[in-house]
């Protein structure tokens, strides 16, 4: 059975990160580290996973406007048709000369 969650983010790339966005998910994509894992795949120049963990480049996950850190069961936390998940991208602040 397809899911379809909608991601949003502070981050967006021109013409290679560019949310909201729908992903589609299988019967495999059923908490919000498969999603992380998932957009992974799709965008590997995001720190979106490492090592199955929730990677550096993320600060929060949000899903239905609750962070991860307030959910009992964190990251492993289901994903439902429907649902509205925003992904927090930590940004380094750049320097210049």
């Amino acid at each position: 059975m397809t899911r379809k969650v909608k991601i949003e983010s502070n981050l967006k790339i021109k013409n290679l990160f560019e949310p909201p966005f729908i992903l589609n998910l299988d019967g495999t994509d059923d908490d919000l580290l498969a999603v992380l894992k998932k957009l992974s795949t799709f965008y590997p120049f995001l720190r979106f996973t490492e090592n199955g963990e929730m990677g550096d480049d993320i600060r929060y996950v949000y899903i239905n406007g609750i962070s991860h850190f307030d959910l009992p069961e964190g990251l492993r936390t289901k994903v439902f048709d429907g649902d509205k998940i925003f992904v927090e991208i930590y940004m380094d602040p750049l320097a210049g000369g």
